[in-house]
Order: structure tokens, then sequence, then C-alpha cells
């Protein structure tokens, strides 16, 4: 088995493998999405290929699904009611944050 480049790269490849299940895309239906190979999604989900920010971008379009989510460990099953006040808060923030940012990349 190979080795990943590191803990990011790997929550990334588990969310997008998670996302993509989710929604009921083949690894191939993915990869025509968004511009790449079928083997480009097989290795970044597997945390051995690290996808560019375009990529990145196309996938969260394609996906429905806000950037930051592909980059926190269980970001699609983040429930608020299992968080405290404070955690809730920093979450919501968080949240605001990456859609003025996702809104700033669009603008572009």
């Amino acid at each position: 088995m190979e080795k990943s480049n590191g803990p990011l790269q790997e929550v990334f490849g588990r969310n997008l493998r998670e996302r993509r299940k989710r929604l009921g895309f083949t690894q191939g239906e993915m990869a025509r999405k968004i511009g790449v190979s079928t083997s480009f999604v097989t290795e970044m989900e597997k945390g051995r290929k690290a996808p560019s920010f375009a990529t990145i971008e196309r996938i969260a379009e394609e996906t429905h699904a806000p950037v930051w989510s592909y980059f926190c460990e269980g970001g699609f099953d983040i429930r608020e009611e299992e968080m405290t006040n404070l955690e809730v808060l920093r979450y919501r923030l968080k949240q605001n944050v990456c859609s003025a940012i996702d809104g700033t990349i669009d603008e572009v």
C-alpha cells in the first residue's frame, strides 16, 4: 500500500469519496464532471494525489458542497445539536468566512 502525502490529503480523499457516493456518482462520472481522469479521482480518494485549487473549486461546485467541508474530518456529518454553544458559534463563523471566500473566488 502506497503512503499518502499527509493527513489533510487523507481527509480530503475520504470526504471526496463519501460525498461522491452519497450523490450516487461513480468515479468515472465524477471525473467527467470535474474534468480529470478516473484514475486521478481514485488517487485523490486514496490520499495519494492532491488536486489543484481549480479542481477543488470544480469538485465543490459539482457536489454542491462548500470547499471547507472537504478539509474537515467528518465535514459532511457535523450536526449543530452535538456541539456546545461555543462550538456552534465557531462552526457558523467558519461557514460564513468560507462562504465569503467562495463568493470572492466566484467573482475572480
